[in-house]
């Protein structure tokens, strides 16, 4: 058996304390319109939501010829602020403006704390995302929408109330490509 060629130890990031406790609480977070609006008990939480959008923005993002990258950065971060303000339906939103202000500062803040490299990526990735300025920021909303749309099935399966979940189809969102993924499932 031949010997391992040692890899020369770095010293590990500082900094990404802050982003890893707010992913941590993402873990405990409850999505809010599940149990609001769709009558679930124990529903999906935000992490769960997130990790669900990964595996998806990795498959799509790949056969649509995009950075998969960042397509991966951006389903990952996209509700990062929801570990300081919380699952908000749109109910409880002053306005969605205020609302995008508010996650955007949020994010800015747990951005901030990262070494200048992973600050400088996650910014723009996070900037580009929010304004919805690229072809990865497009198919990562619509990415947002379908799996919400594949939770609602999974929640229909389990003997959900179809006449409350229905109001959680995201058809009207899907470019006909996620929709036939959304049909499919």
């Amino acid at each position: 058996m031949k010997a391992r060629k040692k890899m020369p130890r770095k010293q590990p990031q500082r900094g990404a304390r802050q982003l890893l406790r707010a992913a941590a609480k993402l873990k405990e977070i409850q999505r809010k319109g599940w149990i609001v609006s769709g009558g679930i008990k124990n529903p999906e939480s935000v992490a769960d939501h997130s990790f669900r959008m990964a595996v998806l923005g990795a498959y799509l993002s790949d056969s649509l010829g995009l950075d998969t990258s960042k397509v991966l950065r951006m389903c990952l971060i996209h509700d990062i602020a929801e570990s300081e303000i919380g699952d908000l339906t749109p109910e409880e939103k002053v306005s969605e403006d205020n609302h995008k202000k508010l996650e955007d500062r949020i994010a800015r803040l747990l951005f901030a704390t990262l070494p200048p490299k992973p600050k400088r990526v996650f910014l723009r990735d996070w900037s580009e995302l929010m304004k919805r300025k690229s072809r990865e920021a497009r198919l990562v909303w619509e990415i947002d929408k379908l799996e919400m749309g594949l939770t609602m099935k999974d929640y229909l399966r389990s003997g959900g109330n179809p006449e409350k979940l229905e109001r959680f189809n995201p058809t009207k969102f899907l470019s006909w490509d996620l929709k036939s993924l959304f049909d499919e499932y």
